[in-house]
């Protein structure tokens, strides 16, 4: 490992046995910290900086400062004030920008190709040294800013986190507004709003209080080359931040019931339990050991106790708020309507089992069980792509000393026996916060911004006394030993074979595919089934009765299988729009045998009439609230759903399932898997033979012999649609606009034509919608196959325009970039063409990316598994004029385009 030209002591940075990537850690002049990253394999390049100030650091007066500062950085500097000129050149290295602002840390990340890494350095560390700030640029960001918080304005999760806000300390900067909006964001007698963000950046922005990654397939000698040439002179500042010294709650904020009334119905139960902050313990993982005995889903346990009384759909543990003074220690539960009549009785069990576990949990060998899961999920994680990798690697640089920067996460060094009695001791009703979400609630408050109606109160000295008290059946038990953990950890000896997945079978109830994977040698692995039931996709109501049929088969596997998913041996069940695929993931050893278990209990287990109500309840909840804040996001899903066969309207599914009862489900479901015909894929470690007992477990348990075409569905041409412009409700008081072109065909060459339009287009699009035009917060173009049909689709969300302005701006925009693309120069075509290349080319980052090309491929029937080849053929002989005469046929043809919009629902 290379030394710092400035004699840092060399840090060893704990990493995988298989990542190939060198780590090194240097300080650069003016104490700026920096990890610098070689990937050799890597054809993308990136950078990231974290700066330790977020939303705590607004002045009193400015709430949403440091969230309209991330957004100012990006819109010019002094040596570069064109506001879209980083936008564009990482579009044109294909590549992208993105921040985010949090309550201690903002952070701000590119990605490019790796050669255009210096360049992107350039324009990256120029906005971070002077941002340009300039003030129209300032007045325009505002509507941005506006939107985004009008886009959130019925946002569940958004609305809680105000409650939570205004319940807590005052003196505390966590109650302070964090997004900002026109009325936060404004000249006052503290100065202009220039000046704000001036002084802020000023403060905060300085060496100290920075780390920066930079990662690439560089050597290491040329990336810290480029760390002190374009980041050594970043100011430094000599003073100590602040640290923050007021508790988050006031005493009185404690042992307290906040009820919150929801804009949809739902029943939620959420018990907060205040900690100091835990930074200090991440060696040894306390609280995450104490939330995996509490979160434990297995036979005896809190939540499967729970369930059985039919109160609660879901629990977890460990998660909630946490910052350098504090950590929120949240126990969420979802409740049946059973449980919301019962949430007193909820809580008491939950603290009997606290007491449970502080008197036997708390012991060495579930630790070392802990640690032996944990240690395999870093031993074979599977490499991060660059962008991602640094952007996780800036925040961590914070948190953990340097040579656990990527180990950190992962490390347990031991039980610390003293830390895990103090911090249950501190999880008591007296400290308590339990918020109840139901729409019956009794409210005396409305939060402000977002308007939630809620209500704080004390927990009473009755409930004090009960929560204090045992259940008289409690009988819950803490986890035993985990009888998958004594599997094999290495992967199996590798045979003979290619680098392409065989067909074992091809027979009219099978077709079964295999391939062990010769690059990623883990003992990990993705088994797939497909099983085609055109019973399931017959209608609405079918798919409805399917969708529920597979949440309780995952339910009722839960008990047995649950030290199975914290083995490493995962498994889903969902329905499609051919029928049901289940799919298993994870360490190898142990998967067939799971396979096994889940074919024989589905056609064999039978449901409590109580927990098929519970299931049912929850289900129809999700489908009434989805998208409902969201308007875009409901376009999207009725785009998919008017161009693909067998899938449906959520508003169609609940209003099918709504009626079924018990005994017509039961009949229903016996229906669904006949005739069947199944595709199986095992990819990863597996032998031949592992394989074929695969497929002779499946022709065992198929339910009969009749079988099914193995035929893909047709997609539907918006030429034979009756209407080109459909009107979608939604209960969002933004309108939302979405404009789809359909390609011809599904050639390569139709496929290439779209996906260079998008690689030229996408970014200017969003520059004139989003950033010049202000005509709403989401707002660009996005390439959109179905299947391999290729398209294109331009949206715009508004909380200020109707439809009709906003499809004319889009169609305003796309002429426009039709003009401008008729001026393309030979170079610039060459360099897209260059740049497209690149990003199909790219090599699968890992087992589960390719497992799912090599999945996606056989549903589609592309049993070559070529496309990749027959797409760089195609870019290769794509010329310019006939590209051109191609785009502006697409684009010009009204009778493949498609218009849809939202439409507010009146009261």
């Amino acid at each position: 490992m290379a030394n710092s030209s400035l004699n840092d002591e060399v840090v060893r940075v704990v990493r995988s046995s298989g990542d190939k990537r060198d780590y090194q850690h240097l300080t650069l002049e003016n104490q700026l910290k920096v990890l610098l990253v070689h990937c050799p394999d890597s054809q993308k390049a990136a950078a990231s900086v974290a700066v330790n100030a977020g939303h705590f650091d607004d002045p009193e007066h400015t709430q949403g400062l440091a969230h309209f500062l991330e957004h100012m950085l990006f819109l010019g500097s002094q040596a570069f004030p064109e506001p879209s000129a980083f936008g564009h050149f990482l579009n044109l290295q294909g590549g992208q920008h993105n921040a985010w602002t949090g309550t201690e840390f903002t952070n701000y990340h590119f990605d490019c190709n790796a050669n255009a890494l210096p360049q992107a350095l350039e324009f990256f560390s120029a906005m971070l040294k002077k941002p340009l700030l300039s003030e129209s640029w300032i007045d325009k960001e505002i509507s941005s800013i506006e939107s985004e918080f009008r886009l959130k304005q019925n946002d569940e999760l958004r609305r809680l986190y105000q409650v939570h806000k205004v319940t807590a300390n005052p003196k505390h900067p966590f109650s302070q507004f964090s997004v900002g909006n026109l009325n936060t964001l404004r000249h006052d007698e503290h100065g202009t709003l220039k000046s704000k963000l001036q002084r802020f950046f000023n403060e905060h922005y300085v060496a100290q209080r920075m780390r920066l990654v930079i990662a690439g397939p560089q050597s290491i000698t040329e990336l810290e080359q480029l760390a002190h040439s374009y980041f050594a002179d970043i100011k430094q500042q000599r003073t100590d931040k602040t640290s923050i010294n007021a508790p988050l709650y006031r005493q009185e904020q404690k042992g307290v019931w906040i009820k919150v009334k929801p804009v949809k119905a739902a029943y939620r139960l959420i018990l907060t339990l205040p900690l100091p902050s835990i930074d200090a313990d991440y060696p040894h993982k306390t609280t995450s050991f104490i939330a995996h005995l509490l979160g434990y889903e297995g036979p005896g346990s809190l939540f499967s106790s729970l369930r059985s009384k039919g109160w609660v759909n879901s629990l977890s543990a460990g998660g909630g708020i946490s910052g350098s003074n504090f950590k929120d220690f949240n126990i969420n539960i979802q409740l049946t309507e059973s449980g919301r009549r019962h949430v007193e009785k909820v809580v008491q069990w939950v603290f009997a089992y606290i007491r449970k576990i502080e008197a036997e949990g708390i012991e060495d060998w579930r630790y070392k069980e802990r640690r032996i899961t944990t240690e395999m999920s870093f031993l074979y994680q599977e490499p991060t792509p660059v962008g991602e990798l640094a952007n996780q690697l800036s925040v961590n640089a914070f948190h953990y000393k340097p040579e656990d920067t990527l180990y950190g996460d992962y490390r347990m060094d031991g039980l610390n026996h003293s830390y895990a009695a103090k911090t249950l001791q501190q999880m008591t009703a007296e400290n308590v916060r339990i918020t109840l979400i139901a729409p019956d609630v009794l409210t005396t408050e409305v939060a402000p911004i977002y308007h939630t109606e809620y209500g704080l109160s004390p927990i009473s000295q009755k409930q004090f006394q009960l929560f204090l008290s045992t259940p008289d059946d409690f009988n819950c038990q803490l986890p035993k030993p985990n009888r998958f953990l004594n599997s094999r950890f290495k992967p199996l000896p590798l045979e003979a074979g290619g680098s392409l997945p065989t067909r074992l079978e091809d027979s009219a109830q099978l077709q079964l595919w295999h391939l062990q994977d010769r690059d990623f040698r883990v003992p990990k692995g993705h088994i797939y089934l497909s099983l085609r039931l055109p019973a399931v996709t017959n209608s609405a109501f079918h798919f409805a009765i399917a969708r529920l049929w597979s949440e309780l088969m995952i339910d009722a596997l839960n008990d047995d299988l649950y030290d199975a998913e914290v083995a490493g041996l995962h498994f889903n069940i969902y329905p499609t729009q051919n029928g049901i695929t289940i799919h298993t993931t994870g360490l190898s050893a142990g998967q067939i045998p799971l396979m096994q278990h889940l074919i024989r209990r589905a056609l064999k287990t039978r449901f409590a009439r109580r927990r098929w109500q519970d299931l049912k309840q929850s289900l129809l909840s999700n489908w009434h609230s989805a998208h409902q804040s969201q308007p875009l996001n409901k376009l999207f899903a009725e785009l998919n759903q008017q161009l693909q066969s067998g899938l449906f309207r959520l508003n169609d599914l609940a209003s099918e399932l709504e009626k079924v009862s018990f005994r017509q489900f039961t009949i229903e479901v016996a229906k669904l898997f006949s005739p069947v015909h199944v595709t199986a894929l095992a990819h990863g470690d597996w032998q031949k033979g592992d394989a074929l007992k695969l497929g002779q477990l499946i022709k065992n348990n198929l339910p009969d012999q009749r079988s099914v075409p193995n035929k893909r569905l047709p997609v539907k041409r918006v030429r034979d649609f009756c209407s080109q412009q459909l009107i979608v409700p939604a209960e969002h008081s933004d309108t939302a606009v979405l404009l789809y072109f359909q390609g011809e065909d599904d050639t390569s060459t139709e496929q290439i034509s779209f996906m260079l339009l998008q690689q030229l287009i996408h970014q200017p699009i969003f520059q004139a919608l989003r950033t010049e035009q202000q005509l709403g917060y989401a707002a660009g173009s996005q390439y959109f196959p179905v299947q391999r049909l290729p398209g294109i689709l331009f949206f715009l969300q508004s909380h200020e325009f109707d439809a009709d302005k906003l499809y004319q701006a889009i169609y305003d925009v796309i002429n426009v970039q039709l003009d401008e693309l008729e001026n393309l120069t030979l170079k610039e075509w060459h360099h897209a063409k260059s740049v497209l290349k690149q990003q199909i080319k790219t090599i699968d980052r890992n087992l589960r990316v390719r497992s799912q090309r090599l999945w996606g491929a056989i549903q589609l029937a592309d049993t070559g598994f070529n496309r990749q080849q027959e797409l760089l053929s195609a870019l290769e002989h794509c010329q310019l004029s006939d590209w051109l005469e191609r785009i502006k046929l697409r684009l010009g043809d009204k009778s493949q385009a498609l218009r849809l919009q939202t439409q507010t629902l009146t009261e």
